[in-house]
């Protein structure tokens, strides 16, 4: 440990120069007599006028230690706060600087998880390094701790977060698989199977969120391999599932169809419906030369993979609709925001002896927006089932405009 509990408590143990800071004030003469200040200590500084400033900031470089204004002009610093956390595993300490002397807000301050809390009036130069200075030295011990757990953690024999074999006892049969075909002149695949959403989930809605949807992602996995196979969380977003018996072009395809279809869901996050996505690949022993270029195939294929389905949802999903008509156009009925997705659906008509595949655009707790697949003539009531969810729901139709029909749900 390369800083000691007892050097965390007076900063003894850390040494600023070229360290970097990021002052977060919406005073543009105060972040520079702050910088100004700092400089003289041989430090770095990066300056952000609110939070969107400040992502972009953290974006390209993630400082040593944030200073953060408490009152910014249109933003509450504990908010900004709480938002750093959702957002980055790994943030570096942050230190409120504030007008408001009260104790109230000082306990607050520590009670959120900040660092420390400086008056503003008066600010010294030594007041601000010192309390750097304790910051980043207990930051460091806690990321080393951190890191102890982490290493006992990849020991053990499950993953916390989904269950399964952890990464290092996944390697470790993954050798004795390799070993006993090797010595049976059989095969053995495995199945790199990703979720494809699940960073792109944590910048959106954070970590938690994100990690309670990779849970239910690893139970459908688990609900769907057999009893005689195994599987285990491979890295961040992905699992490989082996299967060492009775190995065939037929099963494999078999097995691919099945999680493909079962790892394609919904799920509610707050006003969102979030269309989840597996990415999949799979290598089949007998094609390569041993499990390292097996490994290197199956990334390379998950990254080919994973840009292609991003290529085909376009960066749509997620993102509120702008408003599209005026006051009293029937397409703004709607009962609650509704949401960017992109969902194969499709409409029957005439009890079920016709049906025409659509995509399922936007959907709110009141209607939904969909693409056909041509322009053709519909009813005003029709049935439309959204193929992933399974979700069937008769609607009335609002609008039409070529291939787009705005539809409402009936009661």
């Amino acid at each position: 440990m390369s800083v000691t509990y007892e050097q965390a408590a007076d900063g003894s143990g850390i040494n600023l120069d070229g360290r970097s800071v990021c002052i977060v004030d919406d005073d543009n003469l105060y972040r520079l007599h702050l910088s100004a200040l700092l400089a003289q200590a041989n430090l770095r500084t990066f300056e952000a006028g609110d939070s969107d400033s400040l992502a972009a900031v953290l974006e390209k470089e993630m400082p040593d230690c944030i200073l953060l204004d408490y009152n910014l002009d249109s933003e509450n610093g504990f908010r900004v706060h709480e938002q750093l956390k959702l957002r980055y595993k790994e943030l570096p300490p942050v230190i409120m600087l504030s007008g408001d002397e009260s104790q109230r807000t000082a306990i607050k301050a520590f009670r959120m998880g900040l660092y420390d809390f400086l008056p503003k009036r008066n600010l010294r130069m030594d007041e601000i390094t010192l309390a750097m200075k304790k910051s980043i030295a207990r930051y460091e011990v806690e990321a080393s701790r951190d890191d102890e757990v982490s290493s006992l953690r990849k020991k053990a024999l499950f993953d916390d977060l989904t269950g399964m074999y952890s990464r290092e006892e996944l390697d470790k049969k993954l050798l004795l698989v390799a070993a006993a075909a090797r010595r049976q002149n059989s095969k053995f695949v495995v199945f790199s199977i990703c979720l494809a959403e699940y960073r792109k989930i944590c910048t959106n809605f954070g970590v938690a969120n994100a990690d309670e949807i990779l849970r239910g992602f690893a139970a459908r996995i688990r609900a769907n391999i057999r009893s005689d196979d195994f599987c285990g969380r491979y890295d961040e977003d992905t699992f490989h599932y082996v299967i060492d018996r009775n190995v065939s072009t037929p099963v494999v395809n078999e097995r691919l169809a099945r999680l493909n279809e079962q790892l394609t869901f919904s799920h509610h996050l707050k006003s969102v419906e979030l269309q989840i996505s597996p990415v999949i690949g799979a290598a089949i022993s007998s094609e390569f030369a041993g499990l390292q270029q097996m490994e290197q195939y199956l990334a390379t294929e998950l990254g080919d993979r994973r840009k292609a389905l991003e290529t085909q949802l376009g960066g749509e999903d997620w993102s509120t609709l702008p408003a599209a008509a005026g006051p009293g156009d029937p397409r703004e009925r709607r009962r609650s925001t509704r949401m960017r997705t992109l969902k194969p659906a499709y409409i029957a008509l005439e009890e079920w002896s016709s049906k025409i595949n659509c995509t399922v655009r936007s959907v709110s707790d009141g209607g939904a927006r969909l693409r056909l697949e041509r322009q053709m003539a519909l009813p005003e009531y029709f049935l439309l089932k959204i193929t992933a969810s399974g979700q069937l729901r008769r609607v009335r139709k609002c609008w039409h405009v070529n291939d787009e029909v705005g539809v409402e749900f009936c009661e």
